[in-house]
Parts: structure tokens; C-alpha cells; sequence
């Protein structure tokens, strides 16, 4: 692997988003990984979001550990105000690393409707690898691939399954429950944010 996008709505970031950078990072430890959060989800129009600078901030303090030459916190969707696709964020990528060979990381929960993303054959055309992080299906298990993707595109992680979400942290944030799935500085943000 060369070049690796990670993108997400990281509304917030928390346990679960480290976990799959640790990942890819161990297993490709001399690749470029990109996460890049973004403001407008195609699928998520109707879900409470916090606001951009928001974002970027709990994504800062959320991922400051693994921030270095090769592990860059991207730009590039966050600081649209429209709907960011992937098939543009991978055509921008292409532009700043010419030459690199660029694979995509998705959950194993967005592999059953990865048809429904714009331009996705385009977007299967364009990456090397289709990195999918497993969500639900223990390994050995095999992860079901829907049919249309090719074989050759997939690679599927022997990831161990973290279980967290983050509608699950707003959940607990609104009911003023405890989170032990961010880190404290995230935390401290977090709780400042939802007292405004």
C-alpha cells in the first residue's frame, strides 16, 4: 500500500476510529494514511452533528498520538458545506500524491450497500485495495462480499471487533452518563461543547 484514505463522519472520534488507525498502522506501517473527517454525509443528512471547527478539534485531540508524517488529519470534506463524496476526495488525493498506488478503508457495515455511493465503480476503478475493517464477523469468518465487487479489489482485516459507535457516545452525553470510549482530552472537549 502506498497511500491510504480513511474518512468518516468522526461525529465524534472515539475508541473504535483509533482502533482501525492502529490497525492499518501496524499492518502497513510504511503507508501515508489520510483521515480525513468530513461536515456532510450522504447518508447521515438527519444525524445531530457538532460543527466543523467542532470536529476538527475532537478529531485533533481524539487522534494527537498518531499525527505525524505519514498519518495526516485531512481537510479536505470538513471544510465543504456541502456533501462530500468519495469519488471526489479520492480524485483530489490523486492529484496530491501522484504516482501512489491509493486504497480505501470502509467498515464491514458499509460493504452490504457500497453500490448506494456515488460513483462507486468509478471509485472501485480508481483505488488499489478496498480495505474492510470488520465490524461484526470474527475472524476467521468470512466477511460477505456483495458480488459486484471485484475479488481482487478486497483485502479484509483480521481486525478484532470493536464494538462503538459514535451515536452510541451522544447517546450517553444527552443522558449524562458516563464515556470511557475517548480519550480525556476528547472528553473534556466534548462535555465543554455540550454545555453550550
Amino acid at each position: 500500500m502506498d497511500v491510504i484514505l480513511f474518512g468518516g463522519s468522526f461525529n465524534p472520534p472515539h475508541i473504535g476510529h483509533r482502533h482501525v488507525i492502529t490497525t492499518i498502522r501496524n499492518q502497513f506501517p510504511k503507508s501515508k494514511l489520510y483521515i480525513c473527517p468530513n461536515f456532510v454525509s450522504p447518508f447521515k443528512l438527519n444525524e445531530k452533528k457538532f460543527s466543523k471547527e467542532e470536529i476538527w478539534s475532537l478529531c485533533l485531540a481524539e487522534f494527537e498520538a498518531f499525527l505525524e508524517n505519514n498519518v495526516i488529519l485531512w481537510d479536505e470534506e470538513i471544510k465543504k458545506d456541502q456533501i462530500s463524496f468519495t469519488i471526489d476526495t479520492l480524485f483530489k488525493l490523486k492529484q496530491l500524491e501522484p504516482g501512489h498506488l491509493i486504497s480505501l478503508v470502509i467498515g464491514e457495515d458499509n460493504v452490504t450497500h457500497f453500490n448506494q455511493w456515488k460513483s462507486y465503480r468509478e471509485i472501485l476503478n480508481l483505488v488499489y485495495k478496498l480495505i474492510i475493517v470488520r465490524r461484526e464477523t470474527e475472524f476467521p469468518k468470512p466477511v460477505s462480499i456483495p458480488n459486484y465487487i471485484p475479488a481482487e479489489k478486497i483485502l479484509v482485516l483480521n481486525n478484532p471487533i470493536m464494538i462503538k459507535s459514535s451515536q452510541e457516545i451522544r447517546n450517553l452525553l444527552e443522558n449524562g452518563l458516563e464515556i470511557n470510549s475517548i480519550l480525556p482530552k476528547t472528553k473534556t472537549l466534548l462535555l465543554n461543547m455540550y454545555k453550550q
